[in-house]
């Protein structure tokens, strides 16, 4: 009852974070941000997710992960109520700056929370059965939040013309936060208990998280890996969506906002079903390396379309990919952690992809000024390949990130 319990609030939680996906960018630049201090903004965001990545799931170890991912759920609540009034690049950072806080608050907290719970219940035997559950269902929540999201802009110009474009998804994303915040309250239970008198303090808690990645050399590697996808990952995310509308160049089919968000959301947690089939049979790095080569060169294809419908469907593709590499990572990962520090491997792992994103908005800030959108994209793929060169040598093939 309590795997459906939490599988129901991780769900709603993605749902809620995929009502503003497919118009965060259009949001901002209708709220006063341009091309390039979108990526500013977003390098504000990255930063306080930096800032505070670490802390937070250190917070959730000692103190709690279900009063940690409630807090996160409040941040979330007061930057929806603050980009809904406000406008202007100052007001916007401070919005960012505040649903970073709440991104940093939650990461790997309730993630967490539901791995040592099916962990208490059934083992580590079948570890990659929850690591694709959590995906599946984060894919799941963001693809239906997404469509949804989508068809918010065009309700809000026919019928409640008073209002923003886009600020309808705000409004619907607020009235499921208040819900989400109190199931939360009411349902979760923590299932990691720590003993008095195995309690250790913040300090010893913070050498032993880093021990535990410095002592592992495939944790190291993946943390490579994952700092440039987080590279990566700024650039599509920031700048896919006025990509696609000077493709399609019709306010009309502004639709395909939300079903390019939905398709490729859908494509992941797709990735995500395939690659936890395949992992009974193929070892996870082995896996993971192939799926990053594939990955860079997917998006060098994607980044050269120039038709509406064929960029929407190497976009897809793209993600279906990542959906696929987020398991053996996944796996990798959590196979060399322990539970009671999880939350806080977790956050560094979150924390490395925001160094890479941070360090992307910034520079992309400024490339955007002088190259196109898909050539920033090239860019991208193009780091993506020298990172699998640099790992792919190093990584431990053993038998045991392979599930049998």
């Amino acid at each position: 009852m309590r795997l459906k319990i939490y599988s129901f609030i991780l769900f709603l939680n993605s749902f809620i974070t995929g009502l503003i996906i497919p118009v965060l960018s259009l949001l901002l630049m209708d709220k006063g941000a341009t091309l390039s201090t979108i990526s500013l903004i977003m390098g504000f965001y990255a930063f306080t997710v930096i800032a505070f990545e670490l802390p937070s799931g250190i917070m959730a170890d000692l103190m709690g992960r279900k009063k940690t991912f409630c807090l996160s759920l409040i941040f979330s609540l007061l930057f929806s109520f603050i980009i809904l009034f406000g406008r202007g690049f100052w007001v916007l950072c401070i919005a960012l700056v505040i649903n970073g806080l709440g991104r940093a608050i939650s990461s790997g907290a309730f993630e967490a929370l539901f791995i040592d719970s099916y962990i208490n219940e059934n083992g580590k035997d079948k570890l990659h059965l929850v690591t694709t559950r959590i995906n599946v269902l984060d894919a799941l929540g963001l693809s239906a939040g997404a469509l949804i999201g989508g068809l918010f802009p065009e309700i809000s110009k026919t019928y409640f013309s008073s209002l923003g474009v886009y600020d309808l998804n705000i409004i619907i994303k607020i009235i499921f936060t208040v819900l989400l915040i109190i199931m939360s309250l009411v349902y979760i239970k923590e299932t990691l208990i720590i003993e008095k008198n195995k309690r250790i303090t913040l300090n010893q808690h913070i050498k032993n998280s880093f021990k535990i990645v410095v002592d592992s050399k495939n944790i190291v590697l993946i943390f490579i890996s994952v700092f440039s996808t987080g590279f990566l990952i700024s650039s599509l995310e920031t700048y896919w969506q006025p990509h696609l509308v000077s493709l399609i160049n019709k306010d009309s089919l502004l639709i395909l906002l939300g079903i390019t968000a939905f398709l490729y959301f859908g494509a992941a947690m797709t990735g995500n079903i395939f690659s936890g089939k395949l992992l009974n049979k193929i070892n996870a790095v082995k896996m993971y390396i192939f799926l990053r080569i594939i990955l860079a060169f997917t998006v060098i294809i994607m980044a050269l379309q120039t038709n509406v419908f064929s960029f929407i469907i190497f976009y897809s593709l793209l993600y279906l990919i990542f959906g696929m590499a987020n398991i053996p990572e996944g796996v990798i990962l959590n196979k060399e952690t322990p539970n009671e520090a999880r939350a806080s491997i977790l956050s560094i792992y979150s924390l490395t992809a925001q160094i890479g994103a941070l360090c992307g908005s910034f520079i992309n800030s400024v490339i955007i000024n002088y190259i196109s959108i898909s050539k920033l994209w090239i860019l991208g793929s193009i780091v993506i390949i020298i990172t699998i060169m640099v790992i792919s040598k190093k990584l431990s093939f053993n038998s045991e990130n392979c599930i049998s």
